[in-house]
């Protein structure tokens, strides 16, 4: 996992994916030339943000942030719709990884109930 993502709740994880969108995305993809201003509302497909090859690079940012590889049944479209969209299927305490006792939260989760 991206060490600064290591302690991270999913507000943080929102807002790292919402910096890479708009800081990191535009420097791999010379069609996006300007920062797109992207929250965590924004439609990231039908405004073109994401393309076939954002969606690589996308895809890439959240499994090194979560620290886990994408089940290719998860890489659907709604799964990727916006900021919000993608926190929720794969960092939110509540769908993560089918309580995979891995990541931060889980195992914080998972601990929580040993006690």
């Amino acid at each position: 996992m991206n060490a600064s993502l290591a302690h991270a709740n999913s507000a943080e994880f929102s807002a790292a994916l919402r910096d890479f969108i708009n800081v990191e995305l535009p420097k791999l993809n010379p069609r996006i030339t300007t920062s797109p201003g992207v929250d965590a509302a924004t439609p990231l497909f039908e405004t073109g943000i994401i393309d076939s090859l954002g969606i690589l690079h996308l895809i890439a940012w959240v499994e090194r942030a979560t620290g886990h590889e994408i089940p290719i049944g998860k890489v659907v479209m709604k799964h990727f719709q916006t900021i919000t969209a993608i926190t929720e299927t794969f960092y939110s305490t509540d769908s993560c990884h089918e309580n995979c006792h891995r990541c931060p939260h889980c195992k914080r989760r998972a601990d929580s109930h040993e006690h």
